[in-house]
């Protein structure tokens, strides 16, 4: 039975090559390799690990032959995927809801809870009989459930996003200074429902004291982070009116190559520029406050040609796109803010408010995944 000396060096030689041709991941160890005059034995323990390569050697007819097969381990074979788990409807304590709707404070909502005067139903309009008591503050319910307090149906749930048309001469801002209390400046805090204001939402930025236009109030502050954030390059619309006569191409250009500010270096893209009939007629003693310069003051008698400038930048730094078409030779006179993402003005009144659309809202949740 003892194999010739030519065909058993053929056969170590195959068998040190399999060997080598393991990966490195799949041997745990090399337990023995023995051989004697008669046969050659090549002795591997290995455990199954995945994309391992099973080699075996085997005898027959007196030689020995090298079979490979390429598989993955038994571990990966028979292992269970697993299914994707289906997302439950999120719910929240009902005191929280109710806190969020601006009912009242977290512990003023809770004793009313506590005293069971809270019904739920699945719609505004449900009759007596298909409404749920809550028996307790720790109960969860749907954020967006129709609730009612002593059978009376309270506010529905606050929008994640608020559109507002923002007057001139009003600050951005839910409080002003204390050291400006005495000239009673407006700001957001008084224009923002006494709900809304509870519920936390509050502005996506600013705008300039005496800019106009849209300006969003959002109820999460995540969202907020991802509407401001430069590396989000959420674009804001603009249309400035300025001093002079825009050349088109030239002030496009300018501004593609970014202009330069103490700031730093903004650029901008230019949408379309239009010929302007100037700016609206105002009160120089509601125009000259603690932000206007004396660069503002020289421009109100200022009286060659005016032209509307439309662009768009990502950035909302501190007066910026004033400063930025300043630079480029066209002082801005007159400011507004046409469209903040997919979020557009329209033909909302100034000073007025409304909710953000379907598709603006499915815009707006997106940004947060």
């Amino acid at each position: 039975d003892d194999v010739a000396p030519t065909t058993r060096m053929i056969a170590i030689s195959v068998a040190l090559s399999a060997m080598f041709l393991l990966r490195p991941s799949s041997v745990r160890g090399l337990s023995a390799f023995a051989y004697n005059n008669s046969r050659c034995r090549c002795l591997l323990r290995t455990a199954p690990i995945q994309h391992s390569r099973t080699e075996a050697i085997t005898k027959t007819n007196g030689g020995l032959v090298m079979s490979m097969s390429s598989s993955s381990s038994t571990t990966s074979d028979t292992r269970k995927k697993k299914s994707p788990k289906k997302k439950k409807a999120s719910l929240q304590r009902i005191d929280k809801v109710l806190a969020d709707r601006g009912v009242g404070t977290r512990s003023q909502t809770f004793e009313l809870a506590k005293a069971k005067r809270i019904t739920m139903a699945p719609y505004p309009e449900a009759p007596h009989e298909e409404r749920t008591r809550i028996k307790g503050p720790k109960e969860k319910v749907p954020p967006n459930a129709a609730l009612f307090l002593d059978g009376n149906l309270l506010p529905s749930a606050a929008p994640l996003l608020l559109a507002y048309h923002k007057p001139k001469y009003v600050l951005s801002v839910m409080e002003d200074d204390k050291k400006y209390k005495d000239q009673e400046r407006k700001h957001l805090g008084q224009m923002l429902s006494a709900r809304y204001k509870r519920c936390g939402m509050h502005p996506v930025g600013r705008l300039d004291y005496d800019t106009t236009g849209l300006i969003l109030f959002s109820l999460d502050g995540k969202l907020t982070q991802q509407l401001l954030h430069p590396r989000r390059g959420v674009e804001k619309e603009y249309v400035a009116t300025v001093q002079g006569k825009v050349h088109l191409e030239k002030l496009r250009q300018m501004l593609s190559d970014g202009v330069e500010t103490t700031d730093g270096t903004f650029s901008a893209q230019l949408l379309e520029v239009t010929a302007s009939n100037g700016p609206a007629s105002v009160d120089d003693e509601m125009l000259w406050d603690q932000e206007s310069s004396e660069e503002d003051r020289a421009q109100s008698d200022y009286s060659g040609e005016h032209s509307d400038v439309r662009l768009i930048v990502t950035e909302g730094k501190y007066r910026m796109v004033r400063r930025i078409l300043a630079n480029c030779g066209h002082p801005v006179v007159e400011l507004k803010r046409e469209r903040h993402g997919k979020v557009i003005l329209g033909d909302l009144a100034v000073g007025e408010f409304r909710d953000a659309s379907d598709d603006e809202l499915e815009w707006a949740e997106s940004l947060l995944k």
